[in-house]
């Protein structure tokens, strides 16, 4: 039974990570990571650039936070591969998600990205974290 939950979390990194590391994933978000703090709402969708990447973005970890909850990928492998990614990515958008709930009277916007950085804070059990990378905490490592 482990042996088998072992294979389903590996197949599920490996499509994580075949879903996401794509040059658009990629440029999309670098655009994001560099969103400054106190970029209103208005200047995001200002910029078609970053207005597309902002959507990108959010629209992938939508999909990747309904894939946790519906228990497709496990919650400490999107952690692993991805967990100070989607903390930034929902840092630098949450103003923007919450100006679309607030305009379009919804609180389903991007409801599953918001889930999933609030599961990841909450129930993180990784080494490394926004002030500890993985190049420090496992220096130690052997194969």
């Amino acid at each position: 039974m482990r042996h088998a939950r072992k294979e389903r979390e590996e197949r599920a990194a490996f499509v994580a990570v075949q879903a996401i590391l794509t040059p658009a994933w990629m440029q999309s978000m670098t655009l994001v990571q560099a969103i400054a703090e106190g970029t209103t709402p208005s200047q995001i969708e200002a910029d078609p650039r970053l207005f597309q990447a902002a959507q990108s973005i959010a629209c992938i970890l939508e999909s990747l936070g309904y894939a946790v909850f519906a228990r497709m990928v496990p919650l400490n492998v999107v952690d692993e591969l991805l967990g100070g990614t989607v903390r930034v990515a929902w840092r630098k958008l949450h103003g923007y998600v919450e100006y679309e709930r607030e305009r379009s009277g919804s609180q389903k916007n991007w409801e599953w990205f918001q889930w999933l950085a609030q599961q990841i804070d909450r129930h993180s059990k990784a080494r490394t974290s926004l002030a500890l990378g993985a190049h420090d905490a496992y220096r130690d490592w052997r194969p």
